[in-house]
């Protein structure tokens, strides 16, 4: 289903800690910003949604799974897509 590794969207929804679980994601090499190549500002993702360049979509939901549950967090509702593209305001 969702095996094609590259960049990977993921968004989702928590009970509790979400400092917590960015944090985790983001030691697994999530992102919350992204910076076009042909333009130098910084884009920031909504607040529980982030990014990695080296994912499928399954793994990503996995990490998501296993953060969640490493840290007794109730993973509410969570989408994950391949995506080639960024476009950011």
């Amino acid at each position: 289903m969702g095996t094609t590794v590259g960049n990977v969207l993921i968004s989702y929804d928590i009970d509790k800690l979400h400092t917590q679980v960015k944090t985790a994601l983001e030691n697994l090499g999530y992102h919350e910003t992204f910076k076009n190549s042909n333009d130098s500002k910084i884009y920031q993702l909504p607040n529980t949604t982030m990014w990695h360049a080296k994912k499928s979509s399954d793994q990503a939901m996995n990490d998501l799974k296993t953060v969640c549950s490493n840290n007794g967090v109730k993973l509410e509702k969570a989408v994950t897509v391949k995506a080639t593209e960024f476009v950011g305001l």
